[in-house]
């Protein structure tokens, strides 16, 4: 297992055959914090595009991180994961706001969603 630090609010990990970006909670993303993600992708998929779990619980986004995405170069399909009404708004931007170009989905459980990251694509 490989892990990054993303700018001192969040590690990225390489394990399993997906990336886990998991946010500290109550840290503030920013476009220089996704920007540090996106590198972080870049540098452990080394060009693979795999499947992503992105925990969200008890972070705040700006608008200007929420319109930074991964590709689908680096990233095949998305999980977020999360526990309150805030969370799930935010995932509703990401994942009907704006059209990603790969298959993604929110859950309230890690578990589940690491069990449709493992899914074979449909």
């Amino acid at each position: 297992m490989r892990s990054l630090d993303i700018a001192d609010k969040g590690t990225m990990e390489l394990a399993d055959g997906f990336l886990r970006l998991r946010w500290r909670e109550g840290a503030t993303v920013g476009a220089d914090e996704a920007q540090a993600a996106l590198a972080a992708i870049e540098a452990l998929g080394q060009g693979a595009s795999l499947p992503m779990l992105i925990h969200i619980q008890g972070v705040n986004f700006s608008r200007a991180a929420r319109r930074i995405l991964p590709s689908a170069s680096q990233v095949s399909r998305i999980a977020l994961v999360g526990s309150s009404a805030v969370d799930y708004v935010i995932a509703l931007f990401v994942l009907h706001v704006v059209p990603l170009p790969f298959p993604s989905r929110y859950f309230t459980s890690s578990q589940e969603a690491i069990t449709w990251l493992r899914k074979p694509p449909e």
